[in-house]
């Protein structure tokens, strides 16, 4: 009898545990904890939604001021590791190239602390824009669900490619060609 008893808790602790990540699978796929089997967000051909942002240094800065340039935009966390990777790559082509604008918007709605983010700053020694978007508007105009989520916007301000996950200098640079 005692064995029967251990067998439903055991059972009923697995349900449980199926249940909760079933629930949380939502949150887990927005913070890119899981893969999505179908393609989220905005995609090839889309137009950008426009935003206005202040930078980490307290200043305004909208899509619309990179007209008429191509644009790296990365939406991006501190706490991030593929985010982490990548930014020395993006660093690196903004450096390299005047013809392109590179803007990071952070996710301050779930990274907090402006202090946490202006040190990661400091240490990637970015010298691009870098959007704080504090209430998750711009992320949510975006339909971000996993990050690092890059998009390439051509001259005309059409997204020409979006990207999950980490990229390097010679994809950023391959997606900008093909532009």
């Amino acid at each position: 009898m005692k064995k029967w008893i251990g067998i439903v808790i055991i059972a009923a602790l697995i349900i449980g545990l199926a249940w909760n990540f079933l629930k949380d699978s939502e949150e887990a796929a927005e913070f890119g904890l899981i893969e999505t089997s179908e393609p989220t967000g905005l995609q090839k051909g889309d137009l950008p939604p426009q935003f206005k942002l202040e930078t980490i240094k307290e200043e305004p800065m909208a899509l619309s001021d990179a007209k008429g340039k191509k644009v790296i935009l990365n939406f991006w966390a501190t706490w991030c590791g593929p985010c982490r990777e990548e930014m020395p790559a993006l660093q690196a082509y903004d450096a390299a190239n005047e013809d392109v604008v590179v803007v990071a918007v952070n996710l301050t709605d779930k990274d907090g602390d402006a202090e946490k983010i202006s040190k990661f700053v400091s240490d990637f020694n970015l010298t691009f824009p870098v959007l704080l978007d504090q209430t998750g508007d711009v992320s949510k105009a975006y339909e971000v669900v996993n990050i690092p989520s890059t998009y390439f916007i051509d001259e005309k301000g059409i997204i020409q490619t979006k990207i999950n996950g980490a990229i390097d200098e010679e994809l950023i640079d391959l997606y900008i060609k093909q532009m």
